[in-house]
């Protein structure tokens, strides 16, 4: 039996140790609060727990809080640098497993932090006790993406169990902060965590994806003026009141149209990519009482940028531009909005990167992915990841690759098969021996 059916024979004849070790990670209610200077409740615990596995596997563990502040300082205006961050008790977790020598380093990278739950009755079961049933393991984090750390760590025990020594370094890090921005990842790769390659084991189906989006965040505030809701109003130029609810109305169409012509634009597609760039409206505040003209209304959008449209920062800065000159064009229609135009308050620009497909690592990447009956053909990743930080800063081209449907991400019942987690597991163990290559008295 050569040493790929040795490994994929015990990856199979682990399923439930994989489907177990998730569980275990999705015990710990790790979710990112909306503060980021506040801990989340499980956030330094599930970090522990990982430690606690690392070490048992000979792993040199760092496991820190970051100092926001310092790091905001250092890397202001650059990707994955955001104010008011604080990370006591937010731990990240870095380790290192030692080569033999001779061999490339790989980077095993994801984050522990979920977002909340959402109302505990669109959940058939508690989202903080894992359940397997259907042969699948649900619960908050089981997509994002805890299911994806779980492989990480057990390709690497696995590989532990049937004695492999590899030639070259196994770099593990986990980090908090990811679903409000990245500035863990941005801590990571301040502190020295870097090798030859990475993968992050974001859910992309088993599918590798060498790209990802960038994201902005935004607040368009319209302020109207308030009044009375059930009485004549006077003129808009005289005391008015002005409609807020109308106002939000007419920038939620102008919004449209630019959605619009983004969908045949080229710089707004990607080969890789399912959908163009979207502005993708997520929240509305409109009003202040039911008899009341609403005075002012806050609309939040979530944007998409790509790669080829970063600025010279590396960040979405000519996006914004863009979405600024937009906003002023529908207020130009306006006769009120002409005089009192609406504002732009951006709140989080999370970068992104591309690794080209000719890249070394992607070859030998899709080789192990081949080795595990999966399909090598790239993807794009249509979210924001942290690949950016580690690709650029950190100098680590990293894709992303993890199991589970992405489209359950952040949703209530969220799970992932058992059969994606093996798939993902395998493809990792394998591609540690394709890309690190065994030590000399392993290759014998």
């Amino acid at each position: 039996m050569s040493l790929t059916e040795k490994i994929s024979a015990h990856v199979d004849a682990s399923a439930q140790r994989i489907a177990q070790t998730l569980c275990d990670l999705l015990a710990f209610p790790s979710v990112v609060k909306v503060d980021p200077r506040e801990a989340g409740p499980g956030e330094r615990d599930c970090q522990r727990y990982l430690q606690q596995r690392l070490m048992a596997l000979g792993m040199d563990t760092d496991l820190w809080d970051p100092d926001g502040p310092a790091l905001y300082q250092k890397y202001q205006g650059r990707p994955g640098a955001n104010k008011g961050r604080t990370f006591e008790g937010r731990p990240n977790l870095g380790a290192t497993l030692s080569g033999a020598g001779g061999g490339r380093s790989l980077m095993l990278t994801g984050h522990i932090d979920v977002v909340p739950p959402g109302p505990a009755e669109h959940w058939h079961s508690d989202p903080f006790v894992p359940e397997i049933r259907n042969e699948a393991v649900y619960g908050r984090g089981a997509v994002d993406m805890k299911g994806g750390v779980a492989c990480m760590l057990m390709a690497v025990e696995l590989l532990q169990d049937l004695n492999v020594q590899l030639a070259g370094d196994v770099v593990f890090t986990t980090v908090v902060d990811e679903e409000i921005g990245g500035m863990g990842s941005l801590a990571m790769v301040d502190r020295g965590f870097k090798a030859d390659a990475g993968i992050m084991t974001e859910p992309t189906a088993n599918r590798i994806a060498p790209i990802c989006h960038g994201i902005l965040w935004a607040r368009i505030i319209l302020d109207g003026i308030g009044g009375h809701a059930e009485l004549t109003p006077n003129s808009w130029d005289s005391s008015g009141p002005v409609d807020a609810v109308m106002l939000c109305r007419q920038m939620l169409d102008g919004l449209d149209v630019l959605n619009r012509r983004w969908q045949t634009q080229p710089d707004k597609n990607h080969p890789l990519m399912d959908l163009p760039n979207q502005i993708i409206v997520t929240q509305l505040k409109v009003g202040e009482h039911p008899a009341s003209i609403a005075g002012r209304a806050e609309i939040v959008i979530d944007v998409q940028y790509l790669p080829a449209e970063k600025d010279e920062m590396g960040l979405g800065g000519k996006v914004k531009q863009e979405i600024e000159a937009h906003v002023a064009k529908v207020c130009a229609l306006d006769p009120y909005l002409a005089k009192h135009p609406a504002r732009v308050e951006w709140i989080l620009d999370a970068d992104c990167a591309e690794i080209p497909a000719d890249h070394p690592f992607v070859s030998a990447f899709q080789q192990g992915v081949s080795d595990a009956a999966l399909s090598p053909q790239l993807a794009g990743f249509g979210a924001h990841s942290d690949i950016g930080l580690p690709s650029t800063l950190g100098q680590t081209p990293t894709v992303n690759f993890g199991p589970g449907d992405p489209a359950l991400s952040h949703q209530p019942n969220e799970h992932v098969p058992i059969a994606d987690l093996v798939a993902c597991t395998k493809a990792i163990a394998l591609t540690l021996v394709h890309w690190c290559g065994l030590a000399k008295e392993a290759g014998r």
